[in-house]
């Protein structure tokens, strides 16, 4: 085999590498297309509003804004409705299961519909690995949004063999001062071990080399 042709097959070989892994890594891939088929595909949205008021988690209202990406409605939105005048909002966006046995992340958009006098706030974590709950300061991340959609992301470490996770985005704060939020494009993804580009590396660089040594034995 030329040295030109071995280069060729190695960088072959590294580029599918590569792109097995991009498609394993990826987890959970939420657009939000369609509302209606949520439950059934294992996410849970929970109104523990209090007292509760005449919304709940719902589609995205294009009269407000448009999603961050795909169809205008396909986003999760809520509104200070969710809880009763008075009262404190409390709604829940948890994803499906998924494996937490490498290590991996978690990233969504997500904005407000800002108004004077007016703030919204969201929460969001990795449900506790022994539990399987969302208790002892596993949201501990929160955020104010502000006017244009904005990713964040949550990096977590490996669990183990078997272990698995949820992740949970929470609408949070008094009814009175909450105005609108949009949630979008939930990606939830591995994170490939150092060791294991490092062995892709290597297998590509062997075989680079070991056609250079070949090349050097005919000449």
């Amino acid at each position: 085999m030329s040295k030109q042709r071995l280069k060729r097959v190695a960088l072959a070989c590294g580029l599918s590498a590569a792109a097995a892994c991009a498609q394993a890594d990826t987890l959970i891939s939420e657009g939000f297309e369609s509302f209606a088929s949520l439950s059934a595909n294992g996410w849970v949205l929970l109104n523990a509003s209090s007292p509760i008021g005449s919304t709940s988690l719902t589609s995205g209202d294009i009269g407000i804004f448009s999603a961050h990406a795909g169809s205008p409605e396909s986003y999760i939105s809520g509104n200070f409705n969710n809880a009763a005048v008075g009262g404190n909002i409390s709604s829940w966006l948890i994803t499906p299961q998924f494996s937490t046995a490498l290590t991996g992340s978690v990233s969504f958009f997500a904005r407000a519909d800002i108004a004077a006098g007016f703030l919204d706030t969201l929460r969001f974590g990795i449900s506790n690995p022994v539990a399987g709950d969302f208790t002892g300061g596993s949201l501990g991340t929160s955020v104010v949004l502000g006017a244009a959609w904005s990713q964040y992301t949550l990096n977590f470490a490996a669990r183990g063999a078997g272990t698995t996770g949820r992740f949970a985005i929470l609408y949070t704060g008094p009814a009175d001062t909450s105005n609108f939020i949009g949630v979008d494009s939930v990606l939830v993804s591995n994170v490939p071990e150092p060791a294991t580009w490092l062995l892709m590396a290597g297998g590509v660089l062997g075989l680079t080399a070991l056609g250079r040594r070949r090349a050097a034995a005919h000449t």
